[in-house]
């Protein structure tokens, strides 16, 4: 069109000028629409959709649910600990109060360690989870739930990966998950990819999830023993609850939700499947902001995800500047020291520091996984209430209303829909535009 229109005598100057303008501007804006486009494939290469695919809840585990009293140590297994004894500086520790640990620098104490004192002094979960009804069976607790460390001490994990499928060698801190009384219950594979195996026993876990409402769910009774308390890790009496999947590292400080003594507590479960189609992997991992768990290998943990890694930057961190590793964090090799009674000095000081310039650059190497499971619970509660108290569950009618009310704690947790959409990454198309 142009090449015709400058080519005619015809034309008069002026208006061949003005075409030659508005096709300057023309490409112009062409060439500037067609820039932006690609600037911003470049920084967002990857998009995220709803898939149309709906995932049933009996292919995904039941969420692993950790429990804690906020009750750091039993009254009666420390009121009568001596000022300047280790045991004493241990339980200084546990209930993070202020002291002076210089005085046991020295002194290679090797009687007990802190995670052995923390076991003693910690409620077990035979006392704290008092009742468990599971899909409308009742279970022994001590049958489901396990002792764990976390970062708020001694908790109980329920429906987690059995260590053996979760971790690369065996901690002496790791207990395993299975009982050898009544529990008949197979320990078998899963992660966000694969999912479970083709072939799967009657009766498995980590658990899967059965049906919607309460009593297809998991109803707990927690008792407090308020009496009992000495030390809180808040500033209150109750318990934290966690949701996570079954191959995640839980943080409890920062993601616990709160459960309080005297009430009823239901967790509504929202889950939501985080997948990635194959063609990503082209993409550089910076651009795509994800990792596949067979792009980066971890030390401790068998399968990768942002928690876990993030995890492993944490022991990374302690062992480097206390030469020892906390008891709740991933042991990232085999000869690595647990830090004790003469490294609490030092963990006093990173514990303030947080992280440094190698934590940090480790931390921004851990990625989101392009395979999650997420659970998001959707919490509500009601008081117990100030008449007789209704027995919800058989294990109720054994108490007064008033011990109820000071002590106990009803939770439930349960989905609410059969099915649910899982979120996509996409490679996006945006690029093409410009060819």
């Amino acid at each position: 069109m142009l090449k015709y229109v400058i080519s005619d005598n015809n034309y008069s100057w002026w208006i061949k000028l003005y075409f030659a303008i508005i096709f300057a501007l023309v490409l112009f804006v062409a060439v500037n629409l067609a820039v932006g486009i690609y600037n911003k494939w470049e920084s967002t290469p990857v998009i995220i959709g709803i898939s149309s695919k709906m995932t049933p809840i009996d292919q995904i585990p039941f969420p692993t649910i950790t429990v804690c009293n906020m009750n750091q140590a039993k009254k009666s297994k420390v009121e009568h600990l001596t000022p300047g004894s280790v045991r004493y500086a241990m339980l200084q520790k546990t209930c993070y109060k202020e002291s002076n640990y210089s005085q046991y620098m020295d002194n290679q104490h090797r009687n007990e360690t802190f995670p052995n004192f923390i076991l003693d002094v910690s409620e077990k979960c035979s006392d704290l989870i008092v009742s468990c009804v599971f899909h409308q069976q009742r279970i022994p607790c001590t049958d489901i739930f396990r002792e764990t460390f976390v970062d708020e001490g001694l908790c109980c994990i329920f429906n987690v990966l059995h260590p053996y499928y979760l971790y690369k060698f065996k901690s002496p801190y790791i207990r395993d998950f299975t009982s050898s009384d009544r529990f008949a219950d197979i320990a078998v594979d899963w992660d966000p990819i694969s999912g479970y195996p083709q072939r799967l026993p009657s009766s498995y876990y980590p658990r899967p999830g059965v049906g919607v409402g309460t009593s297809m769910g998991l109803q707990i009774v927690l008792d407090g023993h308020v009496d009992d308390y000495f030390c809180s890790s808040t500033n209150g009496q109750g318990f934290k609850i966690l949701l996570y999947n079954p191959i995640d590292q839980p943080r409890m400080k920062e993601s616990g939700l709160p459960v309080m003594i005297g009430h009823q507590t239901s967790f509504r479960i929202i889950a939501r499947n985080v997948e990635a189609i194959p063609s990503i992997r082209n993409i550089q991992r910076t651009k795509r902001q994800c990792i596949f768990s067979d792009e980066q290998e971890l030390l401790f943990y068998r399968y990768y995800t942002r928690r876990n890694c993030e995890a492993e930057c944490d022991s990374m961190f302690f062992l480097r500047l206390c030469n020892c590793i906390p008891y709740y964090l991933p042991l990232i090799y085999p000869n690595a020291s647990v830090c004790d009674v003469f490294h609490f000095e030092c963990l006093n000081r990173a514990e303030s520091q947080i992280f440094d310039l190698q934590s940090s650059q480790c931390k921004e190497l851990c990625l989101t996984s392009c395979h999650d499971l997420i659970f998001f619970p959707d919490a509500f509660s009601t008081p117990f209430t100030q008449k007789d108290v209704k027995a919800q569950t058989n294990y109720l009618t054994n108490f007064s209303s008033e011990y109820i009310r000071k002590n106990l704690a009803v939770v439930n947790f349960f989905h609410t829909d059969n099915y649910f959409r899982s979120s996509d990454y996409y490679p996006s198309l945006s690029g093409m535009l410009i060819v």
